[in-house]
């Protein structure tokens, strides 16, 4: 009974600190947990431990990505004359070169240069930089949410049911 209460205890930790750290996106762990296991019953196979993680920190993915997608939707757009301004602005900044003794040791430095600088100001480069940093903030914060959350699920269980999914009972 002790075991079943502490357990109960550091699940509601758990669970909250996966709300924290994914920023709420952990609450989509235990759906994923049960897509897994409907899916695994449905193909006559017996759900793992592993399965049900993957499952967690995929739904906890997807949630966080559309939580950011959320977010980039709301946030304030610049206007016109914001855009014009920055952009003015960092043309007026002189353009940063490398050391002298780096272009001496990497000559193919000097030459490159040019062309990074038009590939940063370019509007389409920009955009995949933004969308791939948002891919890779979701999957950051579902792994850790989707950990977290698979984690306080699994204490949950212990608590309520007295012993872990993944024991089988003789």
């Amino acid at each position: 009974m002790i075991l079943r209460i502490l357990s109960g205890i550091a699940g509601v930790v758990v669970f909250l600190i996966a709300l924290v750290f994914s920023l709420g996106a952990a609450i989509a762990a235990p759906v994923g947990m049960l897509l897994v296991r409907r899916w695994t019953a449905r193909h006559n196979r017996r759900s793992s431990a592993v399965a049900s993680l993957f499952g967690a920190v995929l739904a906890t993915s997807a949630a966080a990505a559309c939580l950011l997608l959320v977010v980039f939707a709301l946030a304030p757009r610049p206007t016109t004359e914001d855009l014009v301004k920055a952009a003015r602005e960092n043309q007026q900044q002189p353009v940063v070169k490398m050391p002298d003794w780096y272009t001496k040791a990497f000559p193919q430095t000097a030459r490159t240069d040019s062309a990074t600088q038009q590939l940063i100001r370019s509007p389409g480069f920009m955009t995949v930089t933004l969308v791939m940093g948002g891919a890779f903030t979701a999957l950051l914060l579902g792994g850790i949410g989707g950990t977290l959350g698979w984690c306080g699920s699994r204490l949950f269980r212990i608590a309520w049911v007295g012993r872990a999914a993944d024991q089988a009972v003789a």
